[in-house]
């Protein structure tokens, strides 16, 4: 029986695949039910609260086995992971920078090499949730900074909510992510504009989008 699920703020799409008994998101991601949402969502990690996503029924496979040999199976199970970059705004070199990343029922406590990435495999069914602190001057005992994440949480960036999510990670105050066009995220805008050299206008239209996503990675 086909069914249909509503996208949640927080979930993933991997993690609604798991839900329907789906090992992968490309199961649902690349069936042809799902083709006009896979053309409003080109990245299937960016999906948006309210999103309709089709769950096909599970088909039972038959497969023919031969006698007096060994049958070898693979069986696909996709992974999720959490990527951290840290990096300077002025371009100064971060290694060696200690990082102590809890998130779920993990905590790794690490430091910096060159490119400033951390890469995470999270734990099945773990909270997608946790908090980093960076220790960034030697001997610190205490975080020079300290942020809370959450998976799952940074919308498209076609919507406000996914503009304000990608300037705040980038220390461009816009305060609440709450899809709310306010005073805080027109000067948060202003100020990423102003940093890339854009038109400053605190409008984030199409040209200043494309920088977001380009600076910020996604």
């Amino acid at each position: 029986m086909t069914q249909q699920h509503t996208v949640a703020q927080g979930e993933t799409l991997l993690r609604i695949a798991k839900q329907y008994g789906y090992q992968t998101s490309k199961a649902l991601y690349n069936h042809p039910s799902n083709a006009e949402f896979k053309a409003l969502r080109p990245d299937p990690n960016l999906i948006y609260p309210g999103d309709k996503i089709t769950i096909p029924p599970k088909k039972e496979k038959f497969i023919p086995l031969r006698t007096n040999s060994i049958n070898s199976f693979v069986v696909q199970n996709e992974k999720e992971y959490f990527r951290l970059q840290v990096s300077y705004d002025d371009g100064d070199d971060v290694t060696g920078k200690r990082v102590v990343l809890s998130i779920g029922s993990q905590t790794i406590d690490t430091v910096l090499q060159s490119d400033g990435l951390i890469e995470v495999e999270l734990n099945n069914n773990d909270a997608l949730t946790g908090t980093i602190d960076l220790y960034l001057n030697e001997g610190e005992t205490t975080p020079t900074k300290s942020f809370n994440v959450q998976i799952g949480n940074l919308d498209p960036i076609d919507t406000l909510s996914g503009v304000q999510g990608r300037c705040n990670m980038l220390g461009f105050d816009c305060g609440t992510v709450d899809g709310v066009n306010g005073a805080k995220t027109k000067a948060g805008v202003r100020e990423f504009q102003q940093a890339q050299q854009l038109q400053v206008d605190g409008i984030a239209g199409p040209v200043t989008k494309s920088r977001l996503v380009y600076v910020y990675g996604a």
